[in-house]
């Protein structure tokens, strides 16, 4: 296995167009790439809101968990479609691994476990880019940092009415299997233990009698305010607002790889061309209107909803772009 050279983290809130970035990060013919291997393998010993000074064990156990995703080969960390050829890999290799892949999905559907087949690995002198995406490591952003010290860091930002609105939608059609978020008490109790929300002197009994757009609305400015907070002026973090790359998504993915040291190159400007310029309606699909993705919101959210979102992260610095003049955005 090629050493590891500077890992590639993308870390934003769910409904915020983590997959979308990264497959876009996948599309790169050298990138090693896995989908939230944080949620399908947890990492119990840091917890959500972690302090960014890791302690000797955390660090080691951060360190360990990115040198063992190469050998991940669980199917919704290396299967997410679309699969793409890659420059370490034979053309034979990848299509094989996408046909087992399905087959074990389908299987799986029908009732038959198997072991996910392990998808194309670098030889031993092949040169790649590790990059994974996560949805859950928002809170430990600045542990990351701390931990693996030469990786290149992309905090997502969506808008806070983006988020409120498609996390509704989702919950509204049982899309998730967990707790509502806007009623996941335990981690909005953990998430009122943090410094950020003791300077807005929030409670979790206030939020509790908030409506759930408002409590989804400070479990933005929570997460987002932390990551920010730990990462204000690094060199190795590149804040990647969802709707600029909406707005430009060849210019905007460009610049997000020359951040990260990838070469622009055919098949990743093939990928963000049909990406956008196709649309499914599955409620994950990566192909969409890009701009109708990103301001749906405004006729999707109720506009109490949306007026409460607004006034609750107007307060915000990472929120401020929103309610700029800037060319990508459409004025809050």
């Amino acid at each position: 296995m090629a050493e590891l050279d500077r890992p590639i983290f993308a870390i934003g809130m769910p409904r915020s167009g983590t997959t979308w970035i990264g497959k876009i990060l996948d599309s790169h013919p050298r990138t090693l790439y896995r989908h939230e291997p944080d949620t399908w393998r947890r990492l119990d010993a840091v917890p959500l809101f972690a302090a960014p000074e890791p302690t000797p064990e955390q660090a080691a156990y951060l360190r360990e968990f990115v040198a063992s995703m190469p050998s991940m080969r669980a199917d919704r960390v290396c299967g997410k479609r679309p699969i793409f050829p890659k420059a370490y890999a034979s053309g034979y290799a990848v299509r094989k691994f996408a046909a087992l892949s399905l087959a074990q999905k389908a299987l799986g559907r029908a009732g038959v476990d198997l072991e996910a087949p392990l998808p194309p690995q670098p030889g031993g002198n092949e040169p790649y880019r590790l990059a994974m995406k996560s949805i859950e490591s928002l809170g430990r952003l600045g542990v990351w940092r701390a931990s693996v010290a030469d990786g290149r860091y992309v905090l997502i930002v969506r808008h806070p009415c983006g988020y409120v609105s498609s996390v509704l939608r989702g919950e509204a059609q049982k899309r998730f299997g967990h707790n509502e978020a806007a009623h996941d008490y335990e981690l909005l109790g953990m998430a009122c233990e943090t410094p950020q929300a003791r300077g807005h002197g929030l409670t979790l009994d206030a939020l509790k009698a908030m409506t759930p757009a408002e409590r989804l609305a400070w479990r933005w400015v929570i997460f987002n305010e932390k990551a920010a907070d730990e990462t204000r002026d690094a060199a190795d973090v590149y804040r990647l607002y969802y709707e600029k790359l909406c707005a430009d998504p060849p210019g905007e993915a460009r610049r997000l790889f020359e951040f990260c040291g990838l070469d622009w190159n055919p098949q990743s400007e093939a990928f963000v061309s049909s990406s956008t310029s196709t649309t499914r309606s599955d409620y994950y699909s990566v192909f969409k209107d890009p701009l109708g993705s990103a301001w749906g919101w405004r006729k999707e959210l109720d506009p109490k909803d949306a007026e409460r979102v607004l006034a609750i992260v107007r307060r915000s610095e990472i929120a401020a772009p929103y309610f700029s003049g800037e060319s990508w955005n459409r004025a809050a």
